[in-house]
């Protein structure tokens, strides 16, 4: 019997009437810590069959890469789609669909976003059994057009616009109205957040207790913040320059896999983290990309102080998160010297509560000031 997806998953379209506010969603189920650090990849069959669902052959599919997921290009006479596959370990067919569905509300009201094709069956998405008691969830976008970014090359207008979007997505998000509030889980229910304890365990390595200790330190701040409508809600939480593609000053934002609910804000602190990662001076190129970027995004929406001075806490949190998530994702017997070097730094880092970026701790909310252990 030939292979075909596990039951149909359509996901309604949302209505373009909604216009109410939905309250603070349920704690939405995330993948708890058997296999939640692996990516496996589809067996040869498998992809075979996935691809021939698509109209298409495995030959056909361009490798985009993967950490997270596997993403592959194809071309079609109405043009080029990108195929994503996320293993049930990392995302729940829930979550999968929620994801889409916000998309797609985003893209009905003219947000710059990778729009969500339907399948030949008409669905958005399929769920594909990978013969070891997980799946595979598989959904297709038009393929962005345009140039990668190169933060230090990007022109006033072009960090504008990039503000400009994040604040427009915040906008319209502010009165979505989901089929499924708890799809997408709240930044708390984040895997390497939630179970930072249990997978800090799991590693083959010991990692500082003084690291923990921040980490703890971190969420216990930041959830006492108030997360009122106008100020937290469905968020992409990961619009770094290697998520959008750009021409002129016209960005396609895409890989909203990581979305969830969090602070606003956080989506800018993420555009400034990524923004100056590998920088020879970070200071000087983020004090330019924060300037342009909250200009263009108060071109749509207002941010106030106390929404600022979450940022670095939140640069701070993400520092953490990041050196916990790669402990999980590289071989640490078999480190390069370059993610050797990028470990060491971020230990340094955190231990000695080096701000990520300096210019900002003027405003930043306070976390309890911990001694190196």
């Amino acid at each position: 019997m030939a292979l075909r997806p596990m039951r149909p998953t359509g996901v309604s379209v949302p209505s373009h009437s909604a216009s109410s506010i939905w309250p603070m969603p349920p704690r939405c189920p995330s993948p708890t810590l058997p296999d939640m650090m692996g990516n496996p990849l589809p067996t040869p069959e498998l992809m075979a069959v996935i691809a021939a669902h698509y109209g298409q052959t495995r030959e056909q599919l361009s490798d985009l890469g993967s950490f997270e997921n596997h993403v592959f290009a194809f071309p079609t006479p109405e043009g080029g789609r990108v195929l994503r596959l996320v293993h049930s370990s990392h995302r729940s067919e829930r979550q999968v669909k929620a994801e889409l569905h916000w998309l797609t509300f985003l893209a009905d009201r003219g947000v710059s976003v990778a729009v969500p094709v339907p399948g030949p069956d008409g669905e958005l998405l399929a769920t594909w059994p990978d013969g070891a008691n997980g799946s595979y969830v598989s959904a297709v976008f038009v393929r962005a057009e345009g140039e990668r970014a190169r933060p230090a090359e990007l022109t006033p207008g072009q960090i504008r616009a990039w503000g400009r979007l994040l604040a427009e997505i915040h906008d319209h998000t502010v009165t979505y109205h989901p089929d499924d509030p708890g799809g997408r889980p709240t930044w708390q229910d984040d895997p390497y957040i939630r179970d930072r304890h249990a997978l800090a365990a799991a590693l083959p390595v010991s990692l500082d207790a003084g690291i923990l200790t921040r980490f703890d330190a971190l969420v216990e701040t930041l959830s006492a913040q108030p997360t009122h409508p106008g100020r937290f809600g469905l968020i992409h939480n990961d619009a770094h320059p290697g998520n959008f593609l750009i021409q002129g000053e016209q960005l396609t934002l895409f890989d909203f896999d990581d979305c969830g609910h969090n602070f606003y804000v956080n989506d800018l602190a993420m555009a400034l983290y990524y923004g100056v990662w590998g920088a020879d001076d970070r200071e000087t190129l983020g004090r330019r990309l924060w300037t342009h970027l909250l200009a263009g995004y108060r071109e749509v929406r207002a941010l106030d102080d106390a929404d600022l001075a979450l940022v670095p806490a939140l640069l701070k949190l993400r520092e953490v998160d990041l050196y916990l998530l790669l402990h999980g994702k590289w071989d640490l017997a078999q480190l390069s010297e370059t993610q050797r070097a990028t470990l060491a730094t971020y230990r340094h880092n955190i231990l000695n509560d080096v701000p990520y970026l300096a210019f900002l701790e003027e405003t930043r909310l306070r976390v309890p000031q911990l001694h190196s252990t």
